[in-house]
């Protein structure tokens, strides 16, 4: 009964090996082995190695791959054991040991070839080594680099911790990366001159494919991406400032993409997504509608004052109360900024917002609540940059806090706009 039994655990392994190879994996190993078959023709030794490879690990069994893969080895090794053995005849050990390393990655278990360099590496001789290093300092002398870099690294195959030649040869390769790094950094300062950043990025980046630890590479890099963000800004900013609202988002977009952490332009993407809600361009010419394009680019800016848009879009409505586009601006300003408009002195009457801010922004002063008054003023000069009045009057309220360089600057503002007001002129020579 034991016997039958150690039979049947016999037959059920023979089963389970069989098994394992699925129809798929053999009709892999037929389509591995056509393969093989060509490159055999082809005498493409070397690259018929790894499909036989490949079809033995699928079945260690298969006798054809087996037979094959004796013969590929054979062949691809034969021209490199020709080549050393010229190279040993002739006492070139460097070349000889070169030779017979390839054949060693070929075929890793093959003690044969790990015994033929270690002898023969005991055979080089120091006038051998020295007729390399003489050979390398020449080709250093003529300038080539490569050649010399090869000499080199023949020493360090033969005498791998030679320090005399591990440093030459950092020299070598060092001049060698430089003369092909020194193109890409040229090239990439013509296209910083046109500024195309991101051509002259891919340069640096190629620098960086030669050598990894170019650090200038990647300060430039750098500095790249914030020039090119910054004109990518500025652009935008323009673009929404005259009424281009979706083309400004469409940019902002493209600045994430290279800035993804930027949270300021998240939040301007937001703004201009509600805005776009309301109008996506806005060309139209006249006073109502650039208030409205003042009201928006207030509410879109990370540092717009969110005040002026609200009065803005108020004195939008006032300039032209039917105006559908200046309407839905008010009642988004008003909802989106609620608090702010329950700090806010609304419009009064019929008279028009810069003027009842003015005339707020004086009984402010009067009054001695000068960072009111300063409030008040900052929303008239938001909707109307060149208001005598608002000027004057935010250089008075800064004066009386004791704000003298503010106060003169505002004065100065102000002088541009009427350069004989003789009023002005007195209290700039007070604020020195």
């Amino acid at each position: 009964m034991r016997k039958i039994a150690v039979i049947l655990v016999l037959l059920m392994s023979f089963s389970s090996s069989a098994d394992a190879i699925t129809a798929r994996q053999l009709e892999k190993v037929e389509e591995l082995k056509t393969e093989a078959l060509e490159l055999l023709r082809k005498k493409e030794f070397d690259k018929a190695v790894p499909v036989l490879n490949e079809i033995l690990a699928i079945d260690p069994l298969e006798k054809t791959a087996n037979r094959y893969l004796n013969l590929a080895k054979q062949q691809a090794m034969e021209p490199f054991c020709q080549e050393a053995a010229e190279a040993f005849m002739k006492d070139d050990y460097a070349s000889a040991i070169d030779s017979w390393e390839k054949i060693l990655r070929m075929n890793p278990g093959d003690q044969r070839f790990s015994r033929l360099i270690e002898i023969t590496k005991n055979l080089v001789s120091d006038k051998t080594i020295d007729e390399m290093y003489s050979r390398a300092n020449d080709f250093l002398e003529k300038g080539d680099r490569n050649s010399a870099a090869n000499e080199l690294e023949k020493i360090l195959s033969i005498k791998p911790y030679d320090r005399r030649a591990r440093e030459m040869l950092a020299k070598a390769k060092q001049s060698v990366s430089s003369a092909k790094t020194k193109k890409h950094y040229d090239q990439a300062d013509q296209y910083m001159k046109q500024k195309k950043y991101d051509l002259a990025i891919e340069e640096w980046n190629k620098v960086l494919a030669i050598d990894d630890s170019q650090q200038a590479a990647k300060r430039l890099i750098a500095s790249a991406i914030r020039e090119k963000i910054q004109i990518q800004y500025s652009e935008a900013e323009k673009l929404y400032r005259k009424g281009d609202y979706l083309s400004a988002r469409d940019n902002y977009y493209k600045i994430l993409v290279d800035n993804p952490t930027d949270l300021d332009v998240k939040t301007i993407i937001s703004n201009l997504d509600d805005t776009t809600k309301i109008v996506n361009r806005m060309d139209e010419r006249g006073k109502a509608y650039d208030i409205m394009r003042t009201s928006l680019s207030n509410h879109i800016a990370i540092d717009g004052n969110k005040k002026a848009a609200v009065a803005a879009a108020w004195y939008a409505v006032q300039i032209d109360p039917q105006n559908t586009t200046a309407l839905a601006i008010k009642n988004y300003m008003e909802m989106k900024y609620a608090t702010l408009v329950a700090t806010m002195e609304p419009p009064i009457g019929s008279m028009n917002i810069i003027d009842q801010y003015l005339f707020a922004a004086l009984n402010h002063i009067y009054e001695g609540r000068y960072d009111m008054s300063i409030q008040e003023t900052g929303i008239v000069i938001a909707l109307d940059p060149d208001s005598l009045l608002a000027w004057k009057r935010l250089g008075s309220a800064y004066f009386a806090m004791g704000e003298k360089k503010k106060a003169r600057n505002a004065w100065q503002r102000a002088l541009k706009i009427d350069p004989n007001d003789k009023e002005l002129k007195q209290f700039i020579k007070q604020a020195k």
